[in-house]
């Protein structure tokens, strides 16, 4: 991307938010019936796109437990977080769980021989490297490789933040802006295309396909759309009104464009709204 300078001796690169672009449609459409929004991290299928933490569930999500609900007191519950767990093993839907990186290691102790499904490292920002001089910080690249689940990590929002993610070991990672460090942050659109690129090369290093989650206030099912042709293969979902409305949208916007699934979409074009 071309560098714009700012100034003597200072240049950067302009920066574009979802609401900036727009998705160009294909030469062809197609029936909403006919399109597929089922997406897959690791060896679970989800029916359409979403990701919930800790709020109500959307049906065909992925829906994470937030284990920060469970703490008390400078520990878990682990008895209830356990039941949690349990319920929904029982009931054979995908167990999956958040917390903040720095308790990482005490959920999992406090977990014992209970594992959930997929466990989700989740903070403002999460890096590969976090430097401390008052504590022994999570080595995530130990945690992940040491754990028999697959793990999704972030948030990220630039190309070699996410890639050394991504080498962790990681199943996934989340793309999002840090809104409380000012001055701080990258346009979601850009931000997910940078991560997408990430993604590309881990893929021709490794063979490994990482999923991108991108974090997201959806209003419609056209911002879920813009952040799929960015690079997403899901949206973690910050506010958002009735989920079956903005899968109903999501559906019209990907038969309006041609694209039979949410991977296929991946492959738009976009231009942008000036």
């Amino acid at each position: 991307m071309a560098q714009i300078e700012i100034g003597r001796g200072k240049s950067a690169r302009r920066g574009y938010g979802l609401d900036e672009v727009s998705i160009v449609p294909s030469r062809r459409t197609r029936d909403a019936d006919d399109v597929v929004t089922s997406w897959q991290l690791d060896a679970f299928t989800f029916d359409v796109p979403l990701v919930t933490v800790g709020g109500p569930s959307i049906d065909g999500a992925l829906n994470v437990i937030d284990a920060e609900g469970y703490w008390s007191g400078g520990e878990f519950d682990a008895t209830s977080l356990t039941a949690a767990i349990n319920e929904l093993n029982d009931a054979g839907d995908v167990s999956a769980v958040a917390v903040r990186p720095q308790r990482a290691e005490q959920l999992i102790a406090a977990l014992g021989r209970t594992e959930p499904d997929l466990l989700m490292i989740r903070g403002r920002v999460v890096s590969a490297e976090h430097v401390s001089k008052d504590r022994e910080p999570l080595n995530l690249k130990k945690t992940v490789r040491q754990l028999e689940v697959p793990v999704v990590a972030g948030a990220c929002s630039s190309f070699r933040a996410a890639l050394h993610l991504m080498r962790t070991g990681a199943a996934g990672v989340i793309v999002a802006s840090d809104p409380h460090s000012e001055g701080v942050g990258v346009p979601l659109a850009t931000a997910i295309a940078d991560v997408r690129a990430a993604r590309m090369q881990h893929l021709d290093e490794t063979g490994v396909y990482v999923q991108v989650i991108a974090t997201v206030p959806v209003r419609t099912g056209g911002d879920v759309a813009k952040a799929v042709v960015c690079g997403a293969d899901a949206v973690l979902v910050q506010s958002a009104p009735e989920d079956s409305t903005v899968i109903a949208d999501l559906r019209r916007t990907m038969a309006t464009c041609g694209y039979e699934s949410v991977k296929e979409l991946q492959a738009a074009e976009l231009v942008v709204i000036a």
